[in-house]
């Protein structure tokens, strides 16, 4: 039996991890949640989960998610806190040798090479929950002799890809934050819908899998059913991970392998580099903006993400419009 602590339960990932640990009842126990500020959706929780300690951050002080007092208790730490509050609780559980799933991608954007250190001793320490992230992970887990040449990230595009420049600036709080395909929470659905998450997935890879971010790109995929790829050395073809666009899926394959559980069956494709779409930045300048401003200014990655989620509060708040996002930034 597993003890699992979910910081952000009440977020968009928190819930379906939840609803992941349902099927696993007779394998993992949760023994400590926290949330930002739904206390009622927290509440129902520990109550149905039977869990004494719970925090709502809004009503604590900001170290109250690192000091849950189940923390040592605690087999694996969850981490799905949205933005940079979560930055500190991933240090955290790395330090106590905590099994670490991250859904978290602000932590390895701020702080890639401490991360990365701290979870050097164990390659299962640290899982990723991000769909591009776990689907890449396990491509590489399941062809671990092979070299890699190039990890490709797939991108939906979000719901104006095919928008002009002239047509974004009447774009609505409530437009941006209808993904097509996730089911996401405030910020990151505006990070989507410009692209800058994509920016941001591409140096959480290169942090993650220890590989030149000039040789990690992303594709267009408006499906969402290619969530990465690798292109091995010496093949022709690209590997790819192949799904159903649904979270579940890839923090379920986190949790087993935190548990070393028997793997759910998955389907990896070979598909040829030729027949995937560059994306195109003209308009969403998102990705740009984003890398170099890291190439620029790698140590300061940490100041970049506290003034980006100002900026987007001003957009959800209605104090800019969505095309000032990137002249903001």
């Amino acid at each position: 039996m597993q003890n699992v602590v979910i910081l952000g339960s009440t977020g968009s990932l928190g819930v379906q991890a939840l609803e992941v640990l349902e099927k696993y009842k007779k394998h993992f126990r949760v023994i400590g949640l926290s949330a930002n500020v739904n206390k009622t959706l927290l509440g129902k929780q520990a109550k149905k989960w039977k869990v004494k300690d719970s925090v709502l951050a809004s009503e604590s002080t900001p170290s109250a998610l690192i000091n849950l007092s189940t923390l040592e208790k605690a087999d694996i730490i969850i981490n799905v806190l949205s933005g940079i509050a979560g930055i500190n609780p991933s240090l955290s559980a790395l330090k106590a040798g905590k099994i670490l799933l991250l859904g978290n991608k602000e932590s390895l954007i701020a702080e890639g090479k401490k991360i990365m250190k701290l979870a050097a001793h164990s390659p299962a320490q640290l899982l990723p929950l991000d769909s591009e992230h776990n689907a890449i992970f396990e491509i590489l887990q399941k062809f671990p002799q092979k070299k890699i040449e190039k990890i490709i990230l797939s991108c939906s595009g979000g719901p104006f890809y095919k928008k002009t420049k002239a047509q974004l600036k009447s774009i609505t709080v409530a437009d941006a934050l209808a993904h097509p395909r996730w089911d996401m929470g405030p910020k990151i659905s505006i990070e989507s819908a410009t692209l800058i998450n994509k920016g941001l997935e591409l140096i959480e890879a290169h942090f993650l899998f220890n590989f030149p971010l000039s040789k990690i790109s992303a594709i267009y995929h408006p499906k969402s059913q290619i969530h990465g790829a690798v292109k091995f050395k010496g093949e022709k073809f690209l590997t790819a991970y192949v799904s159903n666009p649904d979270m579940r899926e890839h923090i379920e394959n986190a949790l087993l392998r935190a548990a070393k559980l028997q793997s759910l069956p998955k389907t990896f494709k070979k598909i040829s580099e030729s027949s995937l779409s560059k994306i195109s930045t003209k308009t969403l300048a998102g990705i740009p903006l984003v890398l170099n401003f890291f190439k620029k200014n790698p140590t300061k990655m940490r100041a970049f993400l506290q003034h980006e989620e100002k900026v987007i509060q001003k957009f959800l708040a209605g104090k800019i419009n969505f095309s000032e996002i990137f002249t903001s930034l």
